[in-house]
């Protein structure tokens, strides 16, 4: 399996049992289909892994991982390690994909052998008066989503996840920190094929998270 799967997804989860089908329907739906989705459980109480067992027997790219409460940076990393694709992507458990994200991006690292890792590609779903977060850099203020690094959108070559050293477990915006660390060594590239649909508005998202939750 090692030798012939092209993707591997990492999926989160933290008690999003209410949400997280939407996720992974989308990947189900995708026009490309050489992946395996790790969904991993970070410690949720609400119940969501009776809901995704069943569905590892249905389709066996899908795979299940659960842990104690470690964060998403963490989390994320282990699905890097535990992950057997060429290429490593992600899926936040309230977002989607349009149905040829990976397709796409599957083919812009084909015909661009040079770039190690691309990100970017967003579309943001909910009202815009919500699409503005804590500025990572300089707490004291707000800047809007399409100025920021989103960790989701990453997709690159596995070995390098892996040389980098993964996320740091930073208590917020690990990407921050880590895009700007994969551009000092890799070829790292944004896109602009808008096919990642990032849902915004709920409680526990980074858009509602104030500034002085990131000191």
């Amino acid at each position: 399996m090692k030798n012939t799967l092209k993707i591997s997804i990492i999926l989160p989860v933290y008690n999003r049992r209410h949400l997280i089908s939407r996720a992974i329907d989308s990947v189900q739906r995708q026009t490309f289909e050489n992946w395996e989705l790790l969904i991993i459980d970070d410690g949720s109480t609400d119940g969501v892994k009776e809901d995704i067992l069943p569905l590892t027997e249905i389709d066996n790219r899908i795979r299940f991982l659960s842990q104690r409460r470690t964060g998403p940076a963490e989390t994320r990393n282990r699905g890097i390690r535990k992950g057997s694709g060429f290429y490593i992507t992600f899926i936040d458990s309230d977002d989607q994909y349009h149905r040829d994200h990976l397709q796409v991006r599957y083919e812009f690292m084909q015909t661009h052998p040079h770039v190690d890792v691309i990100h970017g590609g967003v579309a943001l779903i909910g009202p815009e008066e919500k699409q503005w977060v804590v500025d990572a850099n300089d707490p004291g203020r707000k800047i809007h989503l399409s100025e920021c690094y989103m960790a989701a959108t990453l997709f690159g070559k596995r070995d390098v996840f892996i040389q980098s050293g993964g996320f740091k477990p930073l208590r917020y915006s690990a990407e921050s920190e880590f895009i700007p660390r994969l551009e000092e060594n890799f070829q790292v590239e944004v896109v602009p094929f808008p096919t990642y649909c990032y849902h915004i508005g709920l409680s526990d998202s980074i858009c509602a998270i104030k500034a002085n939750e990131t000191n």
